[in-house]
């Protein structure tokens, strides 16, 4: 089967959207506050981590992982470092590269989001990570996100390597895509939202 070309705009985005149930919807708009709600409440039990740390862990081990199994790696390593422990003996679902980054952030003396972002040092956990704190106009463009832009089912193993030019290109349709979202679904979504809402949605169509 011959593969659709890219549409530069938003038109499968929309498409996605407007296949949204209110249940999607509820679940996208409130994706990233429940993660910080997380990251909050592990700021509360492990004291003297700080809420950027927390952020940067968990987006630092979310390649490769599964939300529930990248909180519980991130809390993982947490209670090692807040122990004492060496951190980087946690066992974790994701590459070791990105538990290396974890622990350097965890082991930060005057940790700020800007020296976070410099570990981190890639655009998706990148962009993870600011949405999570609670950057708004920040779209996190993973293989599904890339998937739903292109308008063509593509397994997450088979996501190709998205270059600078295309992550601006494809962040840019999910922007516009947030200017007009109350005339697609009826809510003002920002694009944080518009990718959440559409992630959350195409999982469910795909039955995952």
């Amino acid at each position: 089967m011959k593969k659709p070309k890219p549409v530069a705009a938003t038109r499968y985005i929309k498409a996605m959207l407007m296949l949204a149930t209110e249940s999607d919807i509820e679940q996208g708009k409130h994706w990233y506050q429940r993660a910080k709600d997380l990251a909050l409440r592990l700021t509360n039990v492990y004291d003297g981590v700080t809420i950027e740390q927390v952020c940067g862990v968990i987006a630092a081990l979310s390649p490769n992982n599964k939300w529930e199994r990248n909180c519980n790696d991130a809390e993982a390593m947490i209670k090692a470092h807040w122990l004492g422990a060496d951190p980087t003996t946690v066992k974790v679902c994701t590459f070791n590269k990105n538990k290396e980054k974890a622990a350097k952030i965890l082991a930060m003396e005057s940790p700020d989001s800007e020296a976070i972002e410099e570990i981190l040092n890639g655009r998706k956990v990148t962009a993870f990570f600011r949405c999570i704190l609670g950057f708004e106009d920040t779209v996190c463009v993973d293989g599904h996100a890339y998937a739903i832009w292109l308008g063509h089912r593509v397994p997450t193993t088979k996501t190709p390597s998205i270059s600078a030019a295309l992550y601006q290109t494809i962040t840019r349709a999910y922007v516009n895509t947030s200017k007009d979202s109350v005339s697609v679904c009826g809510e003002r979504l920002t694009p944080a939202e518009v990718q959440a809402v559409t992630w959350v949605t195409y999982r469910r169509l795909l039955g995952y």
